[in-house]
């Protein structure tokens, strides 16, 4: 087919018409000048093919644009996909993987073969394959910045803003004065200032949307470093954005003069005021037509999607970087509920899974290895490595001085520096300008890319090195309620994602019996996934009454109606439970480091947790009501700071009204509430996790309204006992018992069993429905003759064996559940040195040293140096034992001098072995 184009001053061609199969081979360069002939013939292709069988009539289905296009579109997602697969063991972030897969069908690898960039990426589908690839970086640039909290600006510490304007402005200049300090080794382009300028800009600031992504893959977005280094980001982007804006008018001034400068500043102000003054109150206006809880209407996300191609038409027409158009439009779109997590929900996948795989294809096809030789080494690559290389060490050394100088800890500092230089799609973004501008050649953009594949793919697994976000919960110190004192306040977090959630915990701590003698300090802290925001929100309704008030409406809904119980909890118990509310915005895969770190901040005893999974009528299969929140609560249990109780409310106790303390002291009886005795039974097993909730039991014996019984269970001729462990669970039994002797509520079992089907059968045995709940140890530390044959059958081990046993659907229970699993302290934080593993050494340099007796003293003296490290740790041992055992005695010397000579004695020798074995036990294994 020939169609004929007419001159009329410009000559449309098609891209590379020379490389086109159906088109004559031309004898030499083809120019086009005014008074070119009349007209062109141009030899086009079929868009697609018209026959249905096209096969069996002999046609070729690459000869077809849209055909050829199908099977791109497969090859660039089948390769992206499969190099994260591949990569995926040695944590690279998704941006390196995704760059790698392109430049696997570019000319630097697949694309090298002249028969697959023939068939397979023609000319003809270039330009459908490059306008996607745009297209897929336009909307991910306005889906990160619709998820941006541009007001958390105004709010940033002032140490963030310095060290923002240090990570920009030190770079810029530094590398700016490389670049013109090597201007005689670029080429003409090249070496204009407004081209270094450009590069400067270009690999001195840090981007937000980057490092936002880059974090998220990470998990890192809820970490103290994370949020610092995306709030420093976010301030460097704003200040970034102002200067793009001057460099472009100076560019403009260079090229047409200073008319077109005051035009393009003109159209700027033009642009924004249409966006602030007009598109923005039109967001607003969606969000007031959107019912409370719902998302917002298909038809309004559709045209705010259509809105993003038409800010890039605007930005493209009035002169701007046609980049700028979606990402101001994001910014303005109010973030968060409703219409901020409907356009995530709608769109996210469709881009990111779809679009950004054009995107790197697009960047994989310009990015050539081959160019980079000698020959562009002297013309243009030399000068380039100097000005990354020194942006990347400038960025780094004054990111880390800024941050040390702000009393930033030194591993966090290094992070930071890191952090800040990730090389992400912003960057590649402008690479392509500069590229389309010819600021830089295709070796100067090739070498840009592999800088951003190298830089980032480097750091991520230094920083992983370096930052660990769990390691501040692993302590030291005792956060147990075995180790809280009983006339003191103990401090609990609980944590909710639900109302339904709420009341069974609400009912479980009136049931743990707080009082004016003993009181709670609470830390209620609502979790909420973060949805249409990039930075995690955690909200102090105590200090930041503001930010309540500018929550979304469904939000601002949700959070009433929790805050409002828990304001109606702690009123009617003022006099013995403190209680502050919180609410958390965060991934539902980071929402335990909130919890950790409230925990860890305000040193609580325990966490509350509701177990996620409730039963269905006839004798169903569970059911997840949050299957979010049963990964949280096992994040909690692996990194906690303190011990952790997990309630799973069902039977009487889900709606029970339970009377508090303070109700009884002052014999407040309304009618609403219900006397009757509920019943409560320790399953004890033995064990850390037990002793910690038999300790929790305890202070449940002084509500006059339950009563109490103990099962302890014992193996079968004491088989496969720790002696320690045994010590240990023989003090606090015998603690308990002799505390609770005069107590008629409560009661002590002793069961022996020789495995795990006896175990099972003598809890089926007890009546199961007269209880209420079930109280027992996760699994630290319990006898594995008692559940032998058990573990088989555990699929949840969050409740542990039997905390998973007694709750399900086979075990015919009414009675609500609370599995406690106490603290692990950090053994490298320990204030001794480990006593086992220094005898174990000893043992192995004493072995060693009698092989070598004759002349390695070497040896010999490091044995007796640690022979001697042992006494003195054994030493130490034994003052802190005294010192615990004082303690003990104090606080019950009133059960003490109730006793008759004979158990005075019996007890105070139990208390003795018992305090001198558990600070043994304890400072060796933890």
């Amino acid at each position: 087919m020939v169609r004929y184009f007419p001159s009329n001053g410009q000559t449309v061609l098609p891209i590379h018409l020379g490389f086109w199969p159906d088109n004559p081979s031309s004898p030499g360069d083809l120019i086009i000048t005014k008074a070119f002939s009349a007209k062109l013939p141009v030899v086009c292709r079929h868009v697609h093919s018209k026959q249905p069988f096209g096969l069996f009539r002999g046609e070729n289905a690459m000869n077809y644009a849209f055909s050829t296009f199908l099977l791109e579109a497969v090859i660039v997602i089948f390769f992206i996909k499969a190099t994260c697969f591949i990569l995926r063991p040695l944590r690279q972030p998704r941006i390196v993987c995704e760059i790698i897969g392109g430049m696997m069908i570019g000319p630097s690898m697949l694309g090298g073969s002249r028969n697959f960039s023939y068939y397979v990426f023609p000319p003809i589908s270039n330009y459908i394959f490059t306008n996607l690839g745009l297209m897929g970086f336009f909307y991910f640039f306005f889906l990160t910045a619709a998820k941006t909290d541009v007001a958390a600006i105004a709010k940033s510490p002032k140490k963030h803003k310095y060290i923002a304007a240090i990570s920009v402005l030190v770079p810029m200049v530094c590398v700016g004065a490389t670049g013109m300090a090597m201007r005689h080794q670029m080429d003409k382009t090249m070496g204009k200032p407004s081209s270094v300028g450009g590069i400067a800009f270009a690999l001195a600031f840090s981007s937000f949307p980057v490092i936002y992504t880059i974090l998220r893959d990470m998990n890192l977005l809820n970490s103290e470093v994370g949020k610092f280094a995306m709030s420093v980001a976010l301030l460097g982007d704003m200040g970034a954005i102002l200067v793009l804006v001057f460099f472009e008018a100076v560019v403009q001034a260079n090229v047409a003069g200073a008319k077109a400068a005051v035009f393009y500043i003109v159209s700027v102000v033009i642009f924004s005021a249409f966006m602030i003054l007009v598109v923005k109150r039109a967001f607003e206006w969606v969000v007031d037509q959107t019912p409370q809880g719902k998302l917002v209407d298909q038809n309004y996300i559709v045209m705010i999607l259509m809105g993003v191609l038409v800010a890039c038409f605007l930005t493209d027409m009035l002169g701007l970087l046609i980049g700028t158009g979606p990402i101001w439009l994001g910014l303005i779109i109010p973030h968060g509920p409703p219409l901020g997590s409907t356009l995530a929900i709608r769109s996210e996948t469709f881009i990111h899974e779809f679009l950004m795989p054009f995107s790197f294809g697009l960047v994989g096809l310009y990015t050539d290895v081959h160019f980079l030789s000698a020959d562009a080494w002297d013309n243009q690559l030399a000068p380039l490595v100097y000005m990354t290389t020194v942006s990347f060490i400038t960025k780094f050394i004054s990111v880390a001085a800024a941050a040390a100088f702000f009393k930033v800890p030194t591993r966090d500092s290094l992070t930071l520096g890191l952090i800040m230089n990730l090389r992400g799609q912003l960057d590649i973004m402008l690479y392509l300008l500069c590229f389309r501008k010819h600021v830089v050649s295709l070796p100067g953009f090739t070498l840009l890319v592999l800088h951003t594949v190298v830089i980032t793919g480097v750091s991520t697994p230094i920083i992983s090195f370096l930052y660990d976000p769990n390691r501040p919960y692993r302590i030291s110190k005792h956060r147990t309620i075995q180790h809280t004192p009983p006339s003191t306040e103990m401090g609990l977090v609980l944590a909710v994602s639900n109302q339904e959630a709420l009341s069974g915990l609400i009912t479980f701590l009136d049931f743990a019996y707080p009082t004016t003698s003993s009181p709670f300090a609470i830390y209620a802290i609502q979790l909420m996934e973060l949805m249409g925001r990039a930075s995690p929100v955690f909200i102090d309704h105590k200090l930041q009454k503001e930010e309540e008030g500018k929550e979304g409406d469904e939000e601002k809904g949700r959070v009433d109606q929790m805050q409002s119980a828990f304001k109606l909890y702690q009123k009617k118990r003022e006099e013995c439970v403190t209680l502050r509310a919180y609410t958390a915005h965060a991934p539902k895969r980071l929402m335990y480091q909130d919890i950790c770190e409230l925990a860890l901040a305000k040193k609580t005893a325990f966490i509350l947790l509701p177990y996620q999974r409730e039963r269905l009528e006839d004798n169903a299969p569970t059911e997840l009501l949050d299957p979010g929140m049963l990964s949280v609560n096992a994040d909690v249990l692996a990194y906690t700071p303190c011990s952790v109780c997990i309630y799973y409310g069902k039977g009487r106790l889900r709606n029970a009204k339970v009377r508090s303390s303070v109700d009884q002291q002052h014999s407040i009886q309304p009618s609403r509430v219900r006397q009757e005795t509920y019943r409560f039974v320790v399953l004890f097993l033995g064990g850390a996790d037990n002793r910690e909730a038999l300790h929790l039991a305890d202070r449940m014996t002084g509500n006059p309204d339950i009563t109490l019984t103990i099962v302890r269970f014992l193996s079968f001729n004491h088989e496969g006992e720790d002696a320690r462990e045994k010590k240990l669970d023989d003090g606090v039994v015998t603690w308990f018992w002799v505390k609770n002797e005069s107590n008629d509520r409560v009661s002590y079992k002793e069961v022996v069993v020789k495995n795990g089907a006896e175990t099972l059968a003598a809890i089926q045995a007890m009546n199961v429905n007269d209880y209420d709940l079930w109280i027992t140890g996760r699994g630290e530390g319990i006898n594995t003759k008692i559940l032998e044959g058990l573990d088989a059958w555990s699929e949840d081990h969050q409740l542990g064996v039997i905390g998973e046993t007694v709750a399900g659907s086979i075990f015919a229970s009414e009675g609500s559940v609370l599995v406690v699993q106490q603290q692990v302290r950090n053994q490298k934080g320990d204030a001794y040195i480990e006593l086992f593993s220094l005898q174990a050494g000893a043992g192995k340099l004493e072995a060693a040293s009698s092989k070598v007796f004759d002349g390695n003293k070497s040896r010999i003296l490091r044995m007796e140096e640690l022979k001697e490290t042992i006494k003195t740790t054994e030493e130490a041992k034994k003052d802190v034992a005294i010192i615990d055992y004082e303690w003990i005695k104090n606080n019950n010397l009133s059960e003490v001098e109730m006793l008759d000579g004979e158990k005075r004695a019996v007890f105070m020798s139990t208390i003795v072995g018992f305090v001198v074995d558990h600070a043994r036990y304890y400072s060796s294994i933890h």
